[in-house]
């Protein structure tokens, strides 16, 4: 008799337990979206997990779609669970919107509901960069690095940081150090070129880049800025090699366009010069030295 009850027992909680396994399942391990029907099922089946609103937003971000995932995710705002995670994603849809305002205001909340969010730590340096209080984009910044201390990017924004404000040798000095303890790293060694390119010491900065590649032979910034720095020395063969191979491994590197364009031009190759000036110029880059060697 007890042994019948042990198993009816058990029975009763596994049929319990299944379906709260199930959703935490759904939660942890959720399928990438892939159209709006799939993104809007989800989140019509699952109204408070907070990962379908952003895996919703992320498809729609890949398609450009600002607007609407701003509207998705601020539906998962109002009824989802209080996210940290889907705030910081909302703030950066305003930012790509231009409304720093609004962006702002969502990543301080998003602190409010966890004050160790390190992404939102990084966004607000950000914002207050792009709004010109930079001794504040500095704290959150520095912020970011002492809850995150193994990872990248805030390390990486925090150099790029005080190049902006023009502090060269403490940025040096701070992402030698970093290197220190971290040099494997090539996304701190390419802050590090920066900080050479910054002080006008374009041959330093020409071999860190080098030292990128020998880290991470596939990484596209490293070419187009080796590209950028061969067309300074005037070697615009070499730079059109480069970007071409920057190119080939991210095709929307801007940066890459833009110096294969200078390049084309220098090189009297005028039609695609022109093509990748226009790609450089829709991705917001200056390019009127292509338009003054080709006419436009």
């Amino acid at each position: 008799m007890q042994s019948s009850f042990v198993f009816h027992s058990f029975r009763f909680r596994a049929l319990v337990l299944v379906p709260i396994l199930l959703v935490v399942a759904g939660t942890v391990f959720a399928a990438p979206v892939n159209s709006r029907v799939a993104g809007e099922a989800q989140i019509k089946d699952f109204p408070q997990e907070t990962i379908y609103y952003i895996q919703y937003a992320d498809f729609l971000i890949k398609h450009k779609a600002y607007k609407e995932a701003a509207e998705v995710l601020c539906q998962g705002k109002a009824q989802a669970t209080p996210s940290a995670d889907l705030l910081v994603k909302l703030g950066d849809v305003y930012q790509k919107q231009g409304l720093v305002a609004q962006a702002k205001t969502v990543t301080l909340e998003a602190l409010r509901v966890d004050s160790s969010h390190v992404a939102a730590h990084v966004r607000l340096g950000e914002i207050y960069f792009q709004q010109g209080w930079h001794s504040s984009g500095l704290e959150y910044y520095k912020a970011a690095v002492a809850l995150a201390p193994d990872e990248d990017l805030p390390k990486v924004r925090l150099v790029g940081g005080l190049c902006e404000v023009e502090q060269l040798t403490q940025a040096k000095d701070q992402c030698l150090e970093f290197i220190s303890t971290k040099p494997q790293s090539p996304d701190l060694w390419l802050s590090l070129g920066h900080v050479f390119e910054k002080q006008d010491k374009r041959r330093q900065a020409f071999t860190t880049y080098g030292q990128v590649l020998t880290l991470d032979p596939e990484n596209s910034l490293a070419y187009a800025r080796q590209g950028r720095l061969f067309c300074e020395f005037g070697q615009f063969t070499s730079a059109e090699t480069a970007c071409r191979k920057a190119l080939d491994l991210e095709p929307d590197n801007a940066l890459g366009h833009a110096y294969l364009g200078i390049a084309c031009a220098k090189l009297g190759q005028n039609d695609e010069a022109r093509i990748h000036a226009e790609i450089a110029e829709d991705a917001g880059l200056n390019m009127v030295s292509v338009w003054k060697i080709i006419g436009n």
